[in-house]
């Protein structure tokens, strides 16, 4: 069976330079409703919840670098951290009842209005790696967390090593929408593959180059960035941003009321999804960022302001059936 046409776009050269933003503002369970993105599985750690919390967590405990636990976690971590570079919103759910996977989230890729929801596992390993990965890989799909089984998800297999062909042949020939990538122990993103399974669900447009470092004594490539029509993908905090200012247009569409926090957002939230479930903010649409009318807009103030008017009246018939 022949590869797919995207496992060779990696190999296209550009010279350009990628920032490795360091923060990681976690998203208000507003936004995510608002947005229509999943809510994370609980964090599998009490002790840590990124790569300086870990590494102080090991410190203080004394875990030693060459562990199991150690090697596996830093990786999982490491990679979480590269890949927000490439707007992947992730979080780790590794653990005992991980059912193969260390981390799920979101791919946020440019001019698309739904992210892509993504499962990936790690394999920090030293050993050669085979197609049985792949294999692994694909039985987790009907494994992941709820809010990440809607036919449109895409497997990681990440790796510091290179792949084989036996995994290149395994990816090519799966009925599943698979990615491989390889990301060294420091974080750099070197090799990105991915097949045509993938590719169907939008993933056209999606390039990699390599990048050099910008001291022309040094004989050696910095790795790959994932680009999207030629242009590098924004980082994550780019399209916080972006959400962030969508999320505060959206609100002062209905009045500053809601926007200054005097009315519950959260109420109006309801109200909307209540009676248009399918009203979600547009972040690359043209004009008004919501694709409600002023009439559906006074639909959901009456109803709010109904529903207003029955609180009032359940209170008032309390109050005088207990005098």
């Amino acid at each position: 069976m022949k590869l797919h046409r995207p496992f060779y776009s990696f190999f296209r050269l550009n010279l350009t330079s990628v920032v490795c933003r360091q923060c990681h503002r976690p998203l208000h369970s507003f936004t995510r409703r608002l947005f229509k993105l999943p809510s994370p599985p609980p964090h599998p750690s009490a002790n840590h919840h990124d790569l300086p919390s870990f590494l102080t967590y090991a410190e203080r405990t004394s875990l030693s670098p060459n562990t199991t636990a150690y090697i596996g976690t830093h990786y999982e971590y490491k990679v979480q951290r590269t890949l927000r570079s490439s707007a992947f919103m992730l979080h780790r759910v590794g653990g005992r009842d991980d059912a193969g996977i260390d981390l799920v989230g979101t791919w946020h890729l440019p001019r698309r209005e739904h992210p892509i929801r993504v499962i990936v596992q790690c394999k920090s390993l030293k050993t050669k790696l085979g197609p049985n990965l792949v294999r692994e890989l694909e039985g987790t799909f009907n494994q992941s967390p709820v809010g990440w089984r809607t036919g449109d998800e895409v497997g990681i297999l990440v790796s510091p090593r290179e792949a084989t062909k036996g995994v290149r042949d395994a990816l090519a020939k799966s009925s599943y929408p698979l990615m491989w990538m390889m990301i060294e122990r420091d974080g750099t993103l070197r090799q990105v593959l991915w097949n045509g399974r993938a590719e169907q669900l939008g993933l056209v447009n999606l390039g990699v180059e390599v990048r050099y470092s910008a001291d022309e004594d040094v004989d050696s490539s910095k790795g790959v960035v994932l680009t999207w029509d030629g242009e590098e993908i924004p980082n994550m905090e780019q399209v916080e941003n972006q959400v962030s200012a969508v999320e505060d247009s959206w609100l002062r569409s209905w009045g500053d009321g809601f926007n200054g926090g005097q009315r519950n957002k959260s109420e109006l939230l309801d109200a909307v999804q209540e009676l248009f479930p399918e009203e979600k903010p547009l972040l690359f649409g043209t004009g008004s960022c919501s694709t409600l009318t002023d009439v559906d807009r006074v639909k959901v103030m009456q109803y709010l302001d109904g529903k207003k008017s029955a609180q009032v009246e359940a209170a008032s018939g309390m109050k005088h059936t207990s005098t």
